[in-house]
């Protein structure tokens, strides 16, 4: 269901591994799905509940809190959020 009411945005990931959000400079963390993200154009999602999300294709990179703050998880490779 938060997919549906989720609002989603493309960005491209500028040289610093980031990207812009809402005021919010976002930090892509290293992943093993990539070495880095640079100029990979990327989907943010906002959820209802304020959260983040951004994927790259359908597996998800990162989540953040509304402030902006990573949120930790176990990376699962290999498996769409």
């Amino acid at each position: 269901m938060a997919q549906i009411l989720c609002i989603e945005e493309e960005r491209v990931v500028t040289r610093d591994n980031t990207i812009a959000f809402a005021r919010l400079r976002l930090q892509l963390p290293q992943s093993p799905i990539r070495h880095h993200f640079v100029k990979a154009t990327v989907k943010i999602r906002h959820y209802p509940d304020g959260t983040l999300a951004v994927f790259h294709g359908p597996r998800r990179i990162v989540r953040y809190m509304p402030d902006g703050a990573a949120i930790q998880e176990t990376c699962r490779t290999g498996q769409a959020a």
